[in-house]
Formats: structure tokens, C-alpha cells, sequence
């Protein structure tokens, strides 16, 4: 009898095991900041024993909602247009020559997120007609996906656009989030709350990054190479030396792509909204990243997450 018992009791254990780790695929539809908040997402829940999931990735750098709308329209009409995708599965390039309509049917998605390229997110109008295209298009090849907004993140205050455009950073994410819960409450969809993630990191002393007083246009190379402003507090990937078409070493500019740290942040919002696990509990931190930075963010995820998800409860 005990014999008995111990192989029920080993079976429910596999059968459990076996439930638990059913594949649950996710699909970012977008650009390098999909990529962002993706690229450490597979480490995340390979980390999870009890988790199994393929992250999907198709993309066109500096697309914006009209440009996948508009592919999309012309794939229809003639299948040799719209396909310069590239296609990854689990950080994997599979092909850089995919249409949107053959990733959409390649797997049985349970999620697909689209987001608004970051120079066009915080302008609601230009959401208009193409965030409404692009979600009956993939109704119409995966209408069995739940569709979710990534909401995306505001310059850093040193990006180059905030400063020639006149932007604030604060202001601007105030006017990305209403502009993502805006176009969610009119076809009822989620969000991924990154952006707000990146806001709320404001208030940690770790992630307080103030604007430099340094003028970078003076540094030179290799005299000045150590000396670019500490960027240890910016979630944003922000000055570095490059050659420039002389083939000389000068400062370049970003401050919107996120750095290594702020690519963890997304992945941790990603992780747990998507799979419902504790973003606290993840043990995978990448290289480069502190542990007490890694917690950090991912109180920081959590929190986020949970307070997005009570509010869209109402």
C-alpha cells in the first residue's frame, strides 16, 4: 500500500510539473525598444523552472505604428511587399525577411503587443487610424491572441531630442501614458506598463539620474576617454564614443534606447504581466547589474504591475 501511495503520489507530482510548464508564447510586434524590453526576458523565465515560453520578436527599426500598418495593407496586395521583418524567437534571429502576416501565422500566440515608435508616442493623433488597422489586422491571423500596448518610455533629460525638440522628460511621459490608456479603454486592451516603470524609477536614490553639467562637445579622444558623464544612475544608454565619417573618435549622443539596466527593468514588467509570477522572486540578473540594483528593479516591476492591474480591474 505504501509503495502504491508513494506512485500516486509521484504521479500527481509529474502531472502537476507537466501542466505547469505549458508553453505560453508571447509576440512583440515593433523596434528596438521592443527589443529593449525583451532582451533579457528568456533568461528571465528560463530561470523559472515552473515556467515554459517562447518570446517572439518582429521588428523594423524606427518603425512606427503607420509604417506596420501600411506593410501589412501592402503585403496584402502584393506578398512580395512588407517582408523585411526581422523575426526572432528567444533572442534567435530566424530570418530578416519575414512579413508580419507569416510571423502572425507561424505559432499560436497567447499574446501580441504593439507600441508607437518613441518620436510619435507621446502625439496621440498619431496613433490614428493605425493603431485600429494594425489591431484588426492581427484579429483577422491570430484571433485567438490577447493584444496588449507596450507602453514605452520618455527620453532620458540628455537625449539629444529632448534637448533640441525643447521636451520634458516628466511631461512627455504624462502625455505617452494617456495616449496608450487612451487608445486601450477604446478597443479594450492592456497594457504593459514600461514606461510608467521607468517614471516610478525616478524615486529610488539608485535611479535618480540627474542632467550633466559636462560639456561633451569639449572631450576629446583618447585624453577625455574615461571622462564621459557617470551615466550609473540613468536607466538609458547615453553618450559613447564612436568614429565619426573622418574616421575621428567624438561623443555620440542617444539617451532614449534603454541601457543593460533598464533593459532588465522592461523584461521584469514583461515577465509579470504576462506569466503572472512575482517579478521579486526572479533570479536571473544579467551581467553588468548590481544585486542590489536587480532588486531594486524589480521591486520597482512589481509594484508597477500590480498597480497597473488593479487599476485596469476597474
Amino acid at each position: 500500500m505504501r509503495l502504491i501511495n508513494i506512485c500516486i503520489s509521484l504521479s500527481l507530482t509529474l502531472l502537476c510539473l507537466t501542466l505547469s510548464a505549458e508553453t505560453v508564447r508571447i509576440l512583440g510586434i515593433g523596434n528596438s525598444f521592443t527589443y529593449n524590453s525583451t532582451r533579457y526576458l528568456p533568461g528571465i523565465i528560463q530561470s523559472n523552472p515552473r515556467l515554459s515560453a517562447e518570446v517572439g520578436l518582429v521588428d523594423i527599426g524606427g518603425s512606427s505604428m503607420q509604417q506596420h500598418a501600411t506593410w501589412a495593407k501592402e503585403h496584402e496586395m502584393d506578398p512580395s511587399q512588407g517582408s523585411s521583418y526581422r523575426y526572432a524567437i528567444n533572442g534567435e534571429t530566424l530570418t530578416r525577411t519575414a512579413s508580419l502576416r507569416d510571423v502572425l501565422l507561424d505559432k499560436d500566440w497567447d499574446y501580441i503587443t504593439i507600441q508607437q515608435v518613441s518620436t510619435q508616442s507621446y502625439k496621440i493623433e498619431t496613433y490614428y487610424p493605425y493603431a485600429e488597422e494594425l489591431i484588426h489586422y492581427i484579429q483577422k491571423y491570430a484571433p485567438e491572441a490577447e493584444i496588449h500596448l507596450h507602453e514605452t518610455w520618455a527620453h532620458n533629460p540628455d537625449s539629444h531630442r529632448n534637448i533640441k525638440w525643447g521636451l520634458d522628460p516628466d511631461e512627455t511621459y504624462e502625455k505617452i501614458h494617456a495616449a496608450y490608456h487612451q487608445i486601450a479603454r477604446e478597443f479594450g486592451l492592456k497594457t504593459v506598463p514600461v514606461g510608467t516603470a521607468f517614471q516610478n524609477a525616478k524615486q529610488d536614490p539608485l535611479w535618480d539620474y540627474q542632467p550633466t553639467t559636462i560639456d561633451v562637445s569639449k572631450l576629446t579622444y583618447p585624453e577625455d576617454k574615461d571622462n564621459l558623464p557617470d551615466e550609473s544612475k540613468s536607466l538609458h544608454k547615453i553618450f559613447q564614443w564612436k568614429k565619426n565619417k573622418e574616421g575621428e573618435m567624438e561623443v555620440r549622443n542617444d539617451g532614449f534606447h534603454a541601457r543593460d539596466h533598464g533593459q532588465y527593468l522592461g523584461a521584469l514588467v514583461w515577465y509579470e504581466s504576462f506569466l503572472g509570477a512575482d517579478a521579486r522572486t526572479v533570479t536571473y540578473i544579467p551581467e553588468g547589474v548590481t544585486t542590489e540594483q536587480a532588486k531594486s528593479l524589480q521591486e520597482i516591476a512589481h509594484a508597477t504591475v500590480q498597480a497597473n492591474q488593479s487599476v485596469e480591474r476597474k
